[in-house]
């Protein structure tokens, strides 16, 4: 083996095995990003009596059941939720485990932690609808009156 390929297959390794882990930490941070969304929405619109003045409860109760196990290569996220009237904010934070390369000259030093925010508003859509449609279906009367 020349000099030149003692060099340069151990950088290309490293090189293909940092792109294996910045895509695993990348798919968490997307992961994550959707999560912390849904889990937002999902808590904006739930109706029942237990978990309609308590957004916080609901996302702390349902996170693990969003997540799953789609967290891999990285740790299991945390979630926190803050309610400011009608606007509910989810953020997560997780941590990426990625030590197979040690302090390898191109593998960055510590944990590689990452977090995402989602956000929605308390809105009653259907309400809306219905009283966009009634107020609709008045003004039609109204003009058919005066005809």
């Amino acid at each position: 083996m020349t000099l030149e390929a003692a060099l340069i297959v151990p950088m290309v390794i490293c090189v293909f095995s940092l792109l294996i882990y910045f895509s695993y930490y990348l798919y968490g941070r997307c992961i994550l990003s959707q999560d912390a969304y849904i889990l937002a929405f999902r808590a904006s619109v739930e109706k029942t009596a237990q978990w309609k003045d308590d957004p916080a409860g609901y996302v702390a109760h349902k996170a693990a059941l969003v997540t799953g196990s789609k967290y891999f290569g990285s740790s299991s996220p945390v979630f926190a939720a803050e309610v400011s009237g009608k606007k509910i904010r989810v953020k997560g934070q997780a941590m990426a485990h990625h030590s197979a390369m040690g302090r390898y000259f191109l593998k960055p030093s510590g944990s590689w932690e990452y977090e995402a925010a989602g956000a929605a508003k308390r809105r009653d859509y259907a309400g809306h609808i219905r009283t966009a449609t009634r107020l609709r279906d008045l003004g039609k009367e109204i003009l058919n009156l005066g005809e």
